[in-house]
């Protein structure tokens, strides 16, 4: 085993330099300016490629810990680099006009930015495993024993499973309302006008995602899983049909997460994930990206039924990688903005938090902040997205459509590189965190849960929205009630059926 390890990592090591040599000429040929800057973007497309690939031998080598990891990099693949893939493949002497960029500078410049931030993030994780060495050794000794021997945890997840199952009812009416809304209206009406749902129904809605997450915390059986799962999946199958396909996407990606490093706990003998079964979720994961491309296409009012499959999987592709022209726009559109303002652009997601909650605006007494696409919204908010998409394009935006934003674009506009890295070791030690998750306390677990939803996404989203996602009020309200309504009913002598036994675990 030692022997296998060793062998990768001269591998990816060895990748990994060559990938910084390539980077290194590509900047270097750049700065002869002009037409080199052709050649330093397209040098700086292999050094990423293999980056990406080192990342993979990395990864591979021990893919069951390393699963956040992997995830983040297909992620940010996908959607930052997606199109510049196939528009380098099939498109490449319009490579300017499909891309959305003013001139081969600004595309080589975005191009580096994208390797610097990945390779900050792969940089990072690597090195912040002395911080969790010591948990990571942990789970791989005594495996989920912190959890099963926990006495609250048969309490906690039957009261979780039950307000899964009351919520889910609120959430199903939201859904269902939207869902009528955008086949009435339309997809981009979605964003320029808001589909009414009661207060009561969408506050009650918020304890959905918490209550499956927290369900999932206290690691339930097979046989304890299987309504909550197919009450989860009904959701994410319906939510297709508002045409919003981040958040089947994301919530599919963190079950992935999750029963990856929650199958490392168990014995290889007990273990689900088979090589049949990964194989089996390989060929699945095709046919979702096909539907998912067909939903597309009838969003859009264009069939498609012509294309084959492969050209669909491409479509998909290119289309989920628009947004590199957010990091490219914001090369384009720097002079625009004023230095001494653009870090409001990475505090947008908390000052939506303050002033969008009744704490907030009881103490506070600041209006909630309504995103509509607007001439009004655009000049006044600090939403980087709002602002970017109205500045390069005010028809685009007014109908309904926009660029949407990144992380890296974010920390790129407000602090120059060093923004971009700052914010890329954040990924890498978040992501690091995720891979030892396993082995911390049922709370823990399950705001990690909620936070790779998050991060998996920050490749197309606010830089911090992490923060408000994860430790809103809501949500922590929600576990401290859950963990003192499960203290009181433990001490007042209320027992709850296991249900089934816990699966065996590493000793």
């Amino acid at each position: 085993m030692m022997q296998f390890q060793r062998k990768f990592l001269l591998r990816d090591t060895l990748l990994l330099g060559i990938s910084l040599a390539v980077l290194t000429m590509a900047a270097f040929t750049s700065s002869f300016g002009g037409r080199w800057y052709s050649i330093a973007a397209n040098m700086t497309l292999a050094g990423l490629s293999l980056l990406n690939l080192a990342m993979l031998v990395y990864e591979l080598s021990d893919v069951r810990r390393r699963i956040p990891l992997l995830i983040f990099q297909g992620s940010y693949n996908l959607l930052l680099l997606g199109r510049v893939y196939t528009t380098w493949l099939q498109n490449y002497d319009r490579r300017l006009d499909i891309l959305e960029a003013d001139g081969y500078d600004s595309l080589y410049w975005s191009l580096q930015i994208l390797a610097i931030s990945l390779f900050v993030v792969y940089l990072a994780y690597r090195a912040a495993g002395f911080l969790f060495r010591k948990r990571e050794l942990s789970v791989a000794v005594e495996g989920a024993k912190k959890i099963w021997d926990h006495p609250l945890i048969p309490v906690i997840r039957q009261l979780s499973r039950w307000v899964l199952y009351i919520s889910s009812l609120a959430s199903f009416f939201s859904l269902g309302n939207t869902i009528l809304f955008v086949l009435r209206n339309g997809y981009l009406t979605s964003f320029t006008e808001t589909a009414g749902v009661p207060s009561i129904v969408s506050r009650f809605a918020l304890f959905f995602t918490p209550a499956f997450a927290v369900f999932l915390a206290t690691l339930p059986s097979a046989k304890q899983m299987r309504l909550p799962l197919c009450v989860y999946g009904v959701y994410l199958l319906a939510s297709v049909f508002t045409g919003r396909r981040n958040t089947i996407v994301t919530s599919l990606l963190m079950l992935v997460v999750y029963f990856v490093l929650r199958d490392n706990l168990l014995p290889k003998e007990k273990r689900i994930l088979t090589k049949r079964l990964v194989l089996l979720a390989c060929v699945a994961g095709l046919a979702g990206v096909y539907l998912l491309q067909m939903v597309a296409y009838l969003r859009s009012g264009i069939l498609g039924t012509g294309d084959s499959f492969f050209r669909t999987i491409i479509s998909f592709i290119d289309s989920q990688g628009a947004s590199f022209r957010v990091v490219v726009k914001t090369i384009d559109y720097m002079e625009f903005f004023d230095p001494q303002t653009t870090y409001r652009f990475l505090l947008f997601p908390l000052e939506l938090f303050v002033t969008n909650n009744s704490i907030g605006q009881t103490v506070f007494h600041t209006d909630p902040i309504i995103s509509l696409q607007t001439a009004e919204f655009a000049e006044s908010t600090n939403s980087y997205s709002h602002v970017l998409t109205y500045l390069v394009d005010p028809a685009r935006y007014l109908r309904g459509e926009g660029f949407g934003t990144s992380y890296v674009a974010e920390g790129y506009v407000a602090f120059g590189i060093a923004g971009v890295v700052a914010l890329s070791v954040m990924i890498g030690v978040a992501f690091r965190w995720f891979s030892s998750m396993m082995g911390r306390s049922w709370p823990a677990i399950a705001l990690g849960l909620i936070a790779i939803k998050s991060f998996v996404y920050l490749p197309r989203n606010y830089a911090l929205i992490w923060i408000t996602d994860v430790f809103n009020v809501t949500y922590l309200c929600f576990l401290l009630g859950l963990y003192l309504a499960a203290q009181l009913l433990y001490t007042l002598g209320t027992h709850l059926r296991r249900g089934t036994e816990p699966p065996e675990v590493k000793a």
